[in-house]
Parts: C-alpha cells; sequence; structure tokens
C-alpha cells in the first residue's frame, strides 16, 4: 500500500501504557551480543591497508612483490584488481569513488593497497614491504580554491551516475563546473521584488564546521565467496542498498549476494551506503578465503566526516519583522568522493528555509570536491547545517530590528495546518508550544544574571519522504509468541524495542513476547535503509499492516475451528472470546496442525508515493522539530563559554518508550553540542589531518555537560505513523549550536560566525569588536 499522509486532523489520544521491553537490552550490558565485529569464519584471513599518505597524486606504481613472498600473505589487491570489476565504482546517484585507488589518490588515507594474510600482525607487516611510487600533485584544500579559475581538477572527466530527481520549483544537476560534484536549487515566487520592496534586507554569511562521526565500532565487515555467491557480515544499516551497490560493482544478480546486518555499535549515518564493503569482497573473491576488515579507529575518522559549509544568506523582512524573502548561497566541502553529498545538497537546500513562512525563496546549495576525507551523511545531515545559519541569522535580525528573538520567531512561525513548502505536506507540530515550553524550562522570562546570556532556536526537518518504502513480515507461533522480521538495522535507536511494540499493540499481545528477527537479505523483506527517522513510521506502519493482517488470520482460523463468523471473535490475549467464553488459541492450533504447531504469517508493506508537484518529489512525511534554548556566560579575558544551562525539546507524535525517546534527543544534542563547543576534523596547512586519532579527537565526555542539562519530548498526536507517532532519531541535534551562538552575543553583543566557539575563536571576536 502507499502510505497516507498525515491528515491535519488531531489523532485521538491512546491510552499510555508501560515502558516496553528493550530488545536486546540484557545481551548489550552483559557483553553477550552479537555484532559485525564478532563475526569469523573457518578458515577467514584478515585483511589490513595500506594509505595514501598524500592528499593528491597520481600513482606511478606499485610493487608488491616482497610483500606477496612474506609467509602467510594469501592476497594483495590493488587498483588493478578494481578496473577489472563490472563498475570499479561507487556512491549514492554518482558513482565516483574507486573501490581502491586506480591510478590516482585524492586524500590523505584512501585505500591504495589492500593485504588478507593468515593474522592482522603479518597483514600489517606485509603492508610496510610495499612501495608506492607516487607523484604529488596540487591540493584543493577547500571550496574556494576549487572553485578558483584555473583550479586543478580532481576528476578530468565525468563520472558515472546521474542527477536526484526532484519536483515542482527545484533543479538538479551532476557535475555542472569544474570540481563542482553536485548542485540543487530550489526557487518560489518573486525574491528580487520582495527584495526591492522590503524594509530591511540583511545579508550575513555562516561557516560550519567538518566532524567525524566518532562512532565507537569501527567499520567492519566479513565476506566471503561460495558456490558462486557473494555473502557479507557488514556494521552497514543499509542492507538492500549496499547488496544493490556490490550488484552493480561485482556484476552479479542482487539474489547471488547475501548481507547480514547484526547489532550495529553506533553509525549515525558513517555506516549508511558503501564503505568497505566493495573492497573486502573483491580481496576475498581474490583469496578465494573469507576475508575479515575491521578498521581502526584511526581509519574510520578517514573514511567519512560531515560537511564543512558556508551559507550566505540575504534575508528580506518587513518594518514589523515580517519574513518576506530569503536567497540562500550553499557551499558543502564534500571532500573528495560523492558518497551521500548529493542528498545532503539537497537537503541543506530545501531546509534553509527554516520553521518560517516565506513569501519567496531562491536557493543554490552546491558540494564542491576538495582533497580532504569524503562527506556523507551525518544525523540530521544538512538540516543541521541549515538550522545554524538560519537560526543565528534570526537573532542577527531580531536584534537590529529591537524585537524579542522570541518574538520574532513566533510572528513568523508555520502553523500546524500550513504546508512547509508550496506542494508538501503541513508541519505536524505546535511550534509555538514547544517554544514556550522551552522558555519556561530555561527561566527565559526572568532577570538575566550579570554577564550571562539567554539563546534561543528552532530547527526542524523533514521525515520519511523522497519514496521511502519498507515491507515486514510479522509470524505469531502457536503458543502467540510474535517475531517482527523487517531491515530496519538496530543501531542503538531501539528500532526492535518499536517495531514488536507495535506488532503487540495491533495483535493485543504482551510485547514482552516479541522478538526482532536478524536481518538477512535472504529471508528479512526489503527496505530502503535505515535513514531520515524513517524506521518508525515507514517500516512501522509495514509492521502494523502485517499485524492486522495476522489478527484476521488468526480469527478466521478460531472462527473456522468454532463454526461461527470472525465478526463473533474477539482476540483477547492468545484467546479468543465468543458469547461470554474464552477459548485458548495454543490448543485449538495444535489440535489442528498436531505436535509440530504452526506461525500465523502475514506481510506488510508501504511505499512513499511519488510526486512531481512537491519539491523533493515525495511529500514529507512528518516534520521533526527542534526547540531548544541554552544560557551561557563568557569569559572575556580568555574566551572561555560556560554552557550552564541547555534545554532540548522535540515532538515524538505518540511516544511508544519514552526512555527512548528522550534518550535520542539527548544523544543526538550531546553530538551537536561537542561540535558547537570544541569538535572539528583538523588539517595542517599541507592538509595532513592534524586530529584524527582517538588520543587527539575530541568529543563531549560527561564532564564537558552543562550544570543543567534537560530533555523533553513532547506528544502532539499528528504523526501518520500508528496511533499518530512520527520519527525522532535526528531531532536533538539541530538547533544546539545556534542557540549557543545566539546566547553567546546575548552575553556578549557579539557575533560569532564560525563553529566551534573555541576560547580562541571567541576571545578573536570579542578583540575584533572591541580593538583597544
Amino acid at each position: 500500500m502507499s502510505l497516507l499522509l498525515p491528515s491535519n486532523r488531531i489523532h485521538p489520544a491512546l491510552p499510555s501504557h508501560p515502558e516496553p521491553p528493550q530488545q536486546g537490552g540484557h545481551a548489550k550490558v552483559t557483553g553477550a551480543a552479537r555484532y559485525a565485529f564478532d563475526a569469523a569464519l573457518p578458515g577467514m584471513l584478515h585483511a589490513k591497508v595500506l594509505r595514501s599518505p598524500h592528499p593528491h597524486a597520481r600513482i606511478r606504481g606499485i610493487d608488491t612483490a616482497k610483500a606477496a613472498a612474506l609467509p602467510g600473505v594469501v592476497a594483495i589487491v590493488t587498483g588493478a584488481d578494481a578496473r577489472a570489476l563490472a563498475l570499479p565504482t561507487y556512491g549514492f546517484t554518482i558513482q565516483d569513488q574507486p573501490v581502491i585507488a586506480i591510478d590516482k589518490v585524492r586524500h590523505v588515507g584512501e585505500a591504495v593497497v589492500a593485504v588478507a594474510a593468515r593474522d592482522e600482525r603479518t597483514a600489517l607487516a606485509a603492508l610496510a614491504l610495499v612501495d608506492v611510487d607516487y607523484d604529488p600533485l596540487p591540493a584543493l584544500p577547500d571550496p574556494a580554491a576549487a572553485l578558483a579559475p584555473g583550479a586543478p581538477l580532481l576528476f578530468e572527466e565525468p563520472q558515472p551516475g546521474f542527477a536526484l530527481p526532484v519536483g515542482a520549483g527545484s533543479t538538479s544537476r551532476k557535475e555542472p563546473a569544474p570540481n563542482v560534484l553536485y548542485e540543487y536549487t530550489y526557487t518560489r515566487g518573486g525574491v528580487d521584488a520582495a527584495l526591492d520592496r522590503a524594509d530591511h534586507v540583511f545579508t550575513d554569511s555562516f561557516a560550519f564546521s567538518a566532524i567525524n562521526h566518532y562512532h565507537l565500532e569501527p567499520h567492519v565487515n566479513v565476506a566471503r565467496f561460495e558456490d558462486g555467491r557473494l555473502e557479507l557480515w557488514s556494521s552497514n544499516q543499509d542492507p538492500f542498498m549496499l547488496r544493490a551497490d556490490l550488484s552493480r560493482i561485482f556484476g552479479m544478480p542482487d539474489t547471488d549476494i547475501r548481507v547480514h546486518t547484526p547489532l550495529i555499535g553506533g553509525g549515525f549515518g558513517g555506516k549508511s551506503y558503501c564503505k568497505m564493503e566493495p573492497l573486502v569482497a573483491l580481496i576475498a573473491q581474490k583469496a578465494r578465503r573469507p576475508v575479515r576488515l575491521a578498521l581502526t579507529l584511526d581509519e574510520s575518522i578517514l573514511t567519512l566526516t560531515k560537511h564543512a559549509a558556508e551559507l550566505t544568506l540575504t534575508t528580506a523582512v518587513g518594518a514589523d519583522g515580517r519574513l518576506l524573502a530569503r536567497r540562500a548561497d550553499i557551499v558543502l566541502d564534500g571532500g573528495a568522493y560523492c558518497d551521500a553529498s548529493v542528498m545532503v545538497a539537497l537537503k541543506t537546500g530545501f531546509r534553509i528555509a527554516g520553521a518560517y513562512h516565506w513569501d519567496a525563496l531562491d536557493v543554490r546549495s552546491r558540494v564542491v570536491r576538495t582533497t580532504k576525507v569524503p562527506a556523507g551523511s551525518f544525523r540530521g545531515f544538512g538540516g543541521t547545517q541549515a538550522s545554524y545559519a538560519s537560526e543565528c541569522q534570526m537573532d542577527m535580525i531580531a536584534h537590529r530590528l529591537g524585537i524579542d528573538p522570541y518574538d520574532l520567531r513566533v510572528m513568523n512561525f508555520l502553523g500546524p495546518d500550513e504546508p512547509f513548502a508550496p506542494g508538501d505536506s503541513a508541519i505536524d507540530s505546535d511550534l509555538k508550544g514547544g517554544l514556550d515550553e522551552v522558555c519556561t524550562r530555561l527561566g527565559y522570562r526572568a532577570p538575566k544574571k550579570a554577564g550571562h546570556g539567554f539563546g534561543l532556536a528552532v530547527g526542524i526537518k523533514d521525515g520519511g519522504g523522497t519514496g521511502n518504502h519498507a515491507g515486514a513480515i510479522v509470524k505469531v507461533s502457536q503458543s502467540g509468541r510474535i517475531t517482527v522480521l523487517a531491515a530496519t538495522a538496530e543501531i542503538g535507536q531501539g528500532a526492535g524495542t518499536t517495531l514488536c511494540s507495535i506488532a503487540a499493540d495491533v495483535l493485543g499481545l504482551d510485547a514482552a513476547d516479541a522478538r526482532y528477527g536478524a536481518i538477512d537479505t535472504d529471508v528479512t523483506p526489503l527496505n530502503n535503509g535505515t535513514h531520515v527517522s524513517c524506521g518508525t513510521v515507514v517500516t512501522g506502519s509495514a509492521v502494523a499492516e502485517a499485524a492486522a493482517s495476522v489478527r484476521e488470520e488468526i480469527l478466521a482460523f478460531a472462527a473456522e475451528q468454532l463454526q461461527c463468523a470472525p465478526a463473533d471473535l474477539a482476540l483477547e490475549g492468545w484467546a479468543v472470546r465468543r458469547n461470554g467464553a474464552l477459548h485458548p488459541l495454543e490448543p485449538m492450533v495444535r489440535g489442528y496442525y498436531g505436535g509440530q504447531g504452526f506461525a500465523f504469517t502475514a506481510y506488510g508493506h508501504v511505499k512513499v508515493p511519488y510526486d512531481d508537484g512537491a519539491p523533493l518529489r515525495s511529500q514529507n512525511l512528518f516534520w521533526m522539530p527542534c526547540w531548544t534554548g541554552a544560557e551561557v556566560s563568557v569569559d572575556r579575558e580568555t574566551g572561555r563559554v560556560t554552557v550552564h544551562r541547555l534545554v532540548v525539546g522535540s515532538d515524538a507524535g505518540r511516544i511508544i518508550s519514552r526512555r527512548a525517546c528522550e534518550g535520542q534527543v539527548a544523544g543526538a544534542a550531546i553530538q551537536a553540542y561537542g561540535q558547537a563547543m570544541f569538535e572539528s576534523l583538523r588539517y595542517t596547512p599541507a592538509l595532513q589531518p592534524e586530529n584524527a586519532t582517538p588520543w587527539t579527537y575530541r568529543v563531549a565526555q560527561a564532564a564537558d555537560l552543562p550544570e543543567h542539562f534537560e530533555v523533553f519530548v513532547t506528544e502532539h498526536m499528528r504523526g501518520p505513523g500508528p496511533g499518530g507517532l512520527k520519527g525522532i532519531g535526528e531531532a536533538g541535534m539541530l538547533s544546539i549550536a545556534a542557540a549557543i551562538g545566539n546566547a553567546i552575543e546575548d552575553a556578549t553583543g557579539v557575533r560569532v560566525n564560525a563553529m566551534p566557539f573555541s576560547p580562541e575563536a571567541v576571545l578573536a571576536a570579542l578583540d575584533a569588536a572591541d580593538p583597544a
């Protein structure tokens, strides 16, 4: 079925239920849980990778003779092996990243040679014997250098792939200019006319830093070829998308590829789409043995980053503070290869409007190739960059006009029944209500302490659209136990718990008797990945449909046994009631099917329909708000910022597990807090990563948290999922940095337009504002 978009009516309130049992919780806390890291096969080899020390260079030659002669070495893979593949490159819509470097390297850390040996020690020893002859080429340290006239080209020819299809008001262009990977534009209304008639026009620029995903489980894969089939155990959150990529790369039918997705030890987007999987499969194919490649945390840091960005906003405002129009120029640093940059550019451009009404918009969002680690999807991708710039400028406009930042937001908010954009779905949260809750908890109206400042920010992002689809199977055994099979990967967000709870709710059975099955592309129903917080709504709706079908099947069976109509029966626990009498189902099933029993089974499927009238070619299923308030003080002698209070809220539509929802918001907020305050991936002038090790890469620790850190989750009951629920996993990232930046300006009168808000950056801004 096609998943219906949310209506404007509020879903009826559902009775609250206790916290559902956590799927796999006991195994996780006891250390018994199995991850891809734990996968092992008989005869398995171990692989290690030699990586480029240069940001940009041609490979003149590779001598592997000494390495191949080392006892214990079984296979060595180079670009020559990759060149023989059906498609030696990959990437989302634009396939420009080689399975292993072919003729050229484009960033420090790119894989150049892979060795499979009897153990990791031998593989590392073999790598030390490999001689690579490089011819260094000029580097492209940032988008400005890459866009400069006469800049060296990272790619001399167009790369395979296509521009992502878009809808009304949008354009999508693949490789439109030298070193430009992708460009997305969105236009509605007349921006030039609005700028001309506006009482005020403000132009401001903002810089957003690059960070690493820093998931504690590194990228790890085990692959084998057996009987003409490729089998893979992977810490990847897109098993079916990965299978499709491997099918193209190896020229194999996708039914000859089997992907297992165990528990994933964190991903945050860093384990979406292809990463090292094609390389591990290629090594296994050449070695004719199972191969395991587990990256170190250092290597994972050099695998993917979050996009750094430069965002320039020109905003037209009426005399009363009404927003009229915005022109946005967004430049994302995509690093060396596409990965998911196309989607990030599209989402950043679409989300730059924020939570507000506009008469006109004119947006250009580009991804520029540089000789840095590739950038890709990161929790809330595009929404975090857009919210940071948009919400910072909202405060700047408020101060310039003498309007309270709260009042400026409230007068311009989109209403619950107002479409985010022409052709798109309506906002499904009370934006003012959430901001009011933040203000109450923060004490926004109370007198400020001397030297303190308050900052507000409201981020919003779409969820579940862009044609998402998912299937699910629900089985109920003869004893009333439920098994849910779906391909939403468990990456710490509680997918299994949520989906099992949905099935149990529909069936009226105990969630403690439900189990989430292992993901195996040979048996698990297909979906298109664990993205955009769509698992609860899209996969959850498929689970609900399958559970409803199972319920009908159970009632039909019982009716046949009791010689009545299904409408005469009510399912109560694992029994049916007829005319006041309760009939247990287990003896009924065993009596009919015999000692081996039976499992009632049904399949459900949902698809978000395409709609060319929507800017992104699908109406978005739901909207994730993030309401944030911060209270800070700034030491004017050192530039050190102290965050005293941080309040973050979101709307789950309907809550299944409050602990899980609050945990998701808190975890995302802490990630964003780290980026705002100190986290970034830094490079030396020679483009050598400066802090790409777990010893030097700074992430938030417990001691870094504000004195008062508070999260809340509301239930506005407007979501399209079962009972009015929505996704929430990415929401907490969206507006943290802007709220802190706004609070810094409120405390000091000085705007810091670039992240992170390190003491050095803040002190420099203070000194620039007051040179004396």
